[in-house]
């Protein structure tokens, strides 16, 4: 029986993909670059750092990566919304007696998006990239999560969008449940996978 869940935010409660490979193209255009829609979405699927390495535009990865996620900020204070489902499923997941959790790469602004849509009070804590943990897959995060709360990893998941997400679940000892509603990994083996959040309710009910 799953007792907490660890969610990812970026992609997985949030619909974060387009309005990140927008800034990007609009960022690439500046420079001289024209790129395709759905590679850059598709490469961010697997991780912001992979997507940038592959283009130059006179800057190394951080100053590169800096540039996107102040643009990117700038951009989602006004056009980035939660998944339709996101809300009702973290609602529910509380009123069965779970635990809700965040583990993102994202920083402080999840706080303000997470109060603008209404779902702070579900969840129990946001391990933010301000905590300094190595990046998914890496699972020290997620071993902290887990000893600061109590969190049985045999009664937990980790829920995300990616492979790297379900990764680090399975590296600290839990289960993995992987959100793939586009079909980016159709191979990847993990013992919980969904097409939408709506079917999460299945691993806790």
């Amino acid at each position: 029986m799953i007792r907490d869940l660890i969610y990812d935010f970026d992609g997985t409660l949030s619909d974060t993909y387009p309005v990140l490979t927008n800034t990007l193209l609009e960022i690439l255009r500046e420079h001289g670059i024209e790129e395709d829609y759905k590679r850059a979405y598709a490469n961010f699927k697997i991780s912001v750092g992979y997507t940038l390495e592959k283009y130059d535009i006179g800057l190394d990865i951080k100053a590169f990566t800096d540039l996107l996620l102040t643009r990117y900020h700038k951009a989602a204070c006004t056009e980035l919304q939660p998944f339709p489902e996101a809300k009702q499923l973290l609602a529910d997941a509380v009123k069965a007696g779970k635990r809700n959790f965040i583990y993102t790469h994202s920083g402080k602004t999840v706080y303000e998006f997470l109060d603008k849509w209404g779902l702070s009070s579900y969840i129990t804590f946001v391990l933010d990239s301000t905590y300094n943990f190595p990046n998914k897959p890496d699972p020290s995060a997620l071993l902290y999560l887990i000893e600061r709360f109590d969190i049985d990893p045999a009664t937990a998941v980790m829920v995300g969008d990616r492979e790297i997400d379900v990764r680090a679940g399975e590296n600290a000892g839990m289960a993995g449940c992987l959100f793939d509603s586009e079909g980016f990994y159709p191979d990847c083996k993990v013992e919980y996978s969904v097409k939408s959040l709506d079917e999460i309710r299945k691993i806790f009910e």
